[in-house]
């Protein structure tokens, strides 16, 4: 036992950097073809050697003497400037920084800027509306809050938009220029500009236990009644409330990072109308009820709507138990009853409405006009619409991307004007009372796009697992 002592070697110490061979494993010794000591070695030395690259010294200059550099270097040649503020500033100049320094200066008298006493250093990728214009578009975003003005990625776009009009049309993509204007690249600039969202935050939404199940039982529901009634794809409706903001977004604003108050022109109007829109599991668009908010018809806008939209109002806008019962009686019973006709159905061929589990959905009197109609009510499972609704995952969104749109086109349109009239006047009117003529004819237009897109509503049933109740035998 002594002798094993003095004969046993100490264990050489195990790497610390990774992927270096081990000198206590003997697959390392074997594959290296060195003695376990020397492996031992090599890793020391390995590690004692830094592998951070060491950054060079950079020198940096004001924004007086970068444009002081300059302007010697036009009068004297860049090598000249080179020498010359080398000594002065006892450390070596660049050529290829002086270089860089008068591109950018000539850049900036080009633009028509004169006595340019200095010249601030630029970092990072161009901005994608060139420098001039970015200022501008700031400078309107600024003036804008100043005035109480909305400012969010909608409106920025807007802006944008309507400045690339005024001074030059052709860089937007849609006139063969290379600018596209996105949500990403509004939130970008608001974010250089030091703006947050401001006014309150959203409810934390609920999470559901056990979905999987829910689902399925959901899916069951359907199949079941389709099963046992023979419903065809065509008498599945799924009909849901939407609020549509009259500005986009319009109770929010961006503002300057630490701003106590908040000033929003125009919050005090009535900013939102509610719009119940349904579709079959065909992809065929139902009309659409539109809810203002009064107490009589003086609250709606004077247009001439599409004859089978139902128009009506109620107090707080929203749906309840008497609008809903209209919207049934005018839209949903008339739909059914057509398509019985035009698929030559016998007159009390069961069909299926798939909703929410809103209030005014509940009623008993609205559910017994259901059923009087030969229609199986069936609720959508609290708290997963945006799961298990159709129009939750289809054409909610696309309506609302298309009302967007129009708002951009229309305010870029205005601000445009404005320019072009030799108008700085910022705020544009936002006031319910203007825009609610205007509101509805970006509605009709928005509805009648989505109704051709039988395709995107048909997805909307597909992702709820609506459609697979086809297949189940």
């Amino acid at each position: 036992m002594s002798l094993m002592k003095w004969l046993k070697k100490d264990a050489l110490p195990t790497p610390i950097e990774p992927g270096l061979p081990d000198p206590n494993n003997e697959n390392d010794i074997r594959e290296c073809k060195l003695p376990a000591d020397v492996i031992a070695t090599i890793n020391t030395e390995i590690s004692s050697v830094s592998r951070k690259r060491k950054r060079g010294n950079y020198q940096v200059y004001s924004d007086e003497t970068r444009a002081k550099i300059v302007r010697y270097a036009i009068n004297n040649g860049v090598m000249n400037a080179v020498w010359k503020f080398s000594r002065e500033l006892d450390s070596p100049v660049r050529e290829s920084t002086v270089r860089s320094m008068k591109t950018s200066y000539l850049k900036e008298v080009n633009r028509g800027k004169e006595n340019i006493s200095t010249l601030p250093a630029t970092r990072g990728r161009p901005v994608l509306l060139g420098i001039e214009l970015d200022s501008q578009v700031q400078s309107y975003i600024r003036r804008l809050r100043v005035n109480g003005g909305v400012v969010n990625s909608t409106v920025c776009i807007a802006i944008a938009r309507g400045i690339i009009l005024h001074k030059n049309r052709c860089l937007l993509q849609e006139f063969g220029g290379h600018i596209t204007l996105t949500t990403d690249w509004a939130k970008s600039l608001l974010r250089r500009m030091g703006y947050v969202k401001r006014k309150g935050t959203k409810a934390v939404k609920k999470t559901v236990e056990d979905f999987p199940q829910i689902k399925q039982n959901f899916i069951k529901r359907i199949a079941d009644t389709v099963q046992k009634y023979g419903v065809p794809q065509d008498m599945i409706v799924n009909w849901d409330q939407t609020g549509v903001a009259i500005v986009p977004a319009g109770e929010w604003t961006m503002e300057a990072e630490g701003s106590r108050q908040v000033s929003i022109a125009g919050l005090d109007d009535k900013r939102q109308i509610t719009a119940v829109f349904a579709a079959s599991a065909v992809g065929e668009c139902l009309p659409p009820q539109l809810l203002y908010q009064g107490k009589t018809v003086r609250c709606h806008p004077s247009y001439k709507f599409p004859e089978l939209w139902d128009i009506h109002h109620t107090e707080s806008h929203w749906s309840n138990h008497a609008s809903m019962m209209r919207y049934v009686d005018r839209v949903i019973v008339p739909y059914f009853e057509s398509t019985r006709a035009r698929l030559g159905l016998p007159a009390n061929q069961q069909g299926i409405a798939i909703f929410d589990v809103y209030r005014a959905h509940r009623g008993e009197e609205l559910l017994q006009l259901l059923r009087e109609n030969h229609i199986s009510p069936i609720f959508v499972p609290a708290a997963c619409t945006d799961r298990l609704q159709p129009m939750d995952l289809a054409a909610n969104k696309l309506f609302k991307d298309m009302i967007k749109r129009e708002f951009q086109q229309w305010y870029g349109g205005r601000v445009c004007e404005s320019l072009n009239g030799g108008n700085e006047e910022t705020t544009i009117d936002l006031k319910l009372s203007e825009l609610k003529p205007i509101h509805t004819k970006w509605l009709v237009t928005a509805v009648q796009q989505v109704s051709t897109r039988t395709d995107y509503l048909i997805a909307g049933f597909k992702e709820a697992g609506i459609l697979d109740c086809f297949t189940i035998e």
